[in-house]
């Protein structure tokens, strides 16, 4: 079974999620919170396998939640739960820790591929959000520029891997990478493997959450 805590203020939207994972057969709800703070409190007791967590939230938002909560359980994984007008919050929750992203008015199988995903060491992001965010990163470049050549050095990332960061960064396919960086697309699979080799991730969107959260790439 996949145990799963809800942390979510609005009781429609909680009461949504709960009908979407009593739906799979080996998800279990083992808790649910209205608030991070409630979540905090308790997080060392659970037993969980995954979070969901709303960003708005009263008394503690989700933001301050999963840096709290990643500081008292590092391995514990988080998953977003937003909306478009959350944008403003993406990079927040990323360097806090949460590692996917779902809308709230995903399909029901988008938020079980998600948790699957993500229970699985991976990373998630709802496609439009994903785009959303490419599409509105630039807002990001002074964040993210910050002490890049000593990262670049600490990381001992070469100047073609951050080229090739920057440019999964903007959402470009194996095919496009390919074309931009002069080389075939067989290079850039395995320069992607390597990559990901590297920084522990296993998708696109998990290279695109570690560029981020580790101010690498400029955009």
């Amino acid at each position: 079974m996949i145990r799963i805590v809800i942390v979510e203020d609005l009781p429609m939207i909680q009461e949504g999620i709960k009908l979407l994972i009593n739906a799979v057969g080996d998800f279990e709800i083992v808790a649910e919170y209205s608030n991070g703070k409630e979540f905090t409190d308790d997080v060392r007791n659970l037993d969980v396998d995954i979070v969901l967590m709303d960003i708005g939230m009263p008394v503690m938002d989700g933001i301050d939640a999963t840096k709290l909560a990643v500081s008292l359980c590092p391995d514990i994984k988080i998953i977003a739960l937003s909306v478009y007008s959350d944008r403003k919050y993406y990079y927040s929750m990323v360097t806090a820790g949460a590692r996917g992203f779902v809308l709230k008015q995903s399909t029901p199988e988008e938020l079980e591929g998600a948790i699957r995903e993500v229970n699985n060491d991976g990373n998630f992001f709802s496609p439009d959000l994903l785009h959303s965010i490419i599409v509105n990163i630039h807002g990001l470049e002074e964040e993210i520029t910050q002490d890049n050549q000593a990262k670049k050095e600490l990381l001992n990332l070469t100047d073609h891997q951050v080229r090739l960061l920057e440019f999964i960064c903007q959402g470009l396919t194996n095919q496009e990478l390919a074309k931009k960086m002069f080389v075939t697309l067989a290079t850039i699979e395995s320069n992607k493997r390597r990559l990901m080799q590297k920084t522990n991730t296993k998708n696109n969107a998990g290279l695109i959450i570690w560029a981020i959260k580790n101010k690498v790439v400029e955009i």
